[in-house]
């Protein structure tokens, strides 16, 4: 797991993570629900608000990555929290319709945008193996959406700008620990220059490819967790929408125990652990969404979402460690860029593809839809590594 070269501290990094995340957790979660029932929006108009946050997200990841191979990565860095302060001092002026609409559309940009530089600083921390590093990743940027979450309602029933206060001032905290921290040398700049003429090997170009095409599909997939499933739990079956927050509650719980498990035991340090978790990842999100079409009570979609958690889990920190590892220093940014922009764009076309095919079809043939769309991810991603993993050239 440890290496001995030189590179950024992995515990401000995930410091970093942690209050990015927690920060975010008191925006995102009040979105639909503040649209609907405070500024009277249609849930049309909702969906529309959403496809530009998440298309901003998408658009905002590519960027900073690319920027981290040319620039310094501390300036990229620096100006995406110092946008996120200026944002939330917006929203806590204007939060009403369509200031609100619009700040969440710049948001959702530097959102991605933060994602996307975290995720390349990521590839500098040489301390550690990469998987571990995005296991750690992953496991704290959920740790901090769970902790703010937890803590939205409480805050929210005082006023929401107090959500936005709170968000301002970690943003703060953020900007002053990267400030202090972030100023560091980076190996890649020292012995590579020029990543505007680096081409990567045939066989590793068409497995990240392949990697940002298995995440948009999974995410279009997994976003239904979002949308369509709480309509339909509320509206066709008519649970409760505890139950559907207690999903999320579940969600945020396992994912927190079962990234403690996996890196106090180290299973993600070898390769074959990492192929191992991918392929059996895969398989359980199809299975979770088979499982969704046939629940009928909350037992049933417990059951889903505890698949689903132990699924992405696996899928969701390895993909980017598969991509940091095909990818040469000098591009590495730009690649994980990409990598963050994937869930983002899976984000923005899953409303869409799933109203479409609710509308067409009904729920259960949907989820059924999207149980074969991640099957059809599964055995394209298997395949095409079959064939080229071995002429891949690997770079840590």
């Amino acid at each position: 797991m440890a290496k001995n070269t030189a590179g950024l501290s992995l515990k401000w990094l995930l410091i970093v993570s942690f209050i990015n995340n927690f920060g975010m957790g008191f925006v995102w979660p009040l979105t639909s629900v503040y649209l609907h029932s405070e500024l009277h929006q249609s849930m049309v108009t909702i969906g529309w608000v959403l496809l530009a946050n998440s298309a901003g997200q998408a658009l905002g990841s590519a960027i900073s990555g690319a920027l981290f191979d040319k620039f310094k990565p501390i300036n990229i860095i620096k100006f995406g929290v110092g946008m996120m302060i200026l944002i939330q001092l917006g929203l806590f002026f204007y939060h009403g319709w369509p200031s609100y609409a619009i700040f969440l559309a710049f948001y959702g940009l530097m959102a991605g945008w933060m994602g996307g530089i975290i995720n390349a600083y990521g590839t500098s921390v040489h301390h550690y193996d990469g998987r571990f590093v995005y296991n750690m990743l992953y496991f704290t940027a959920n740790f901090g959406m769970v902790f703010a979450t937890s803590l939205v309602g409480p805050i929210y029933s005082f006023g929401v700008q107090w959500l936005f206060v709170v968000a301002l001032l970690m943003y703060t905290i953020l900007f002053i620990i990267v400030y202090l921290n972030f100023n560091v040398p980076l190996e890649r700049h020292v012995t590579e220059h020029s990543s505007s003429k680096m081409t990567l090997p045939r066989a590793n170009a068409i497995m990240i490819g392949v990697v940002i095409v298995a995440l948009i599909g999974i995410w279009i997939a997994y976003f239904q967790w979002n949308g369509s499933i709480s309509v339909y739990m509320e509206s066709v079956l008519k649970l409760p929408l505890w139950q559907y927050s207690m999903l999320w509650t579940i969600n945020g719980g396992l994912v927190v125990i079962f990234q403690l498990i996996i890196n106090t035991l180290n299973l993600s340090t070898n390769t074959r652990a990492m192929w191992l978790e991918l392929i059996i990842g895969m398989a359980l999100f199809v299975g979770a969404f088979f499982s969704i079409s046939f629940a009928k009570d909350f037992a049933g979609f417990v059951l889903a979402m505890v698949i689903t958690t132990i699924a992405e889990v696996m899928v969701f920190p390895m993909l980017p460690a598969l991509v940091n590892e095909l990818t040469p220093a000098a591009v590495k940014g730009r690649y994980q860029g990409l990598v963050t922009a994937a869930p983002s764009m899976g984000r923005a076309i899953g409303p869409v593809v799933g109203g479409f095919m609710i509308d067409a079809h009904g729920y259960i043939n949907m989820f059924r839809a999207m149980a074969l769309l991640v099957a059809g991810v599964y055995v394209i991603f298997i395949g095409i590594a079959l064939l080229v993993m071995r002429r891949t050239k690997r770079y840590v």
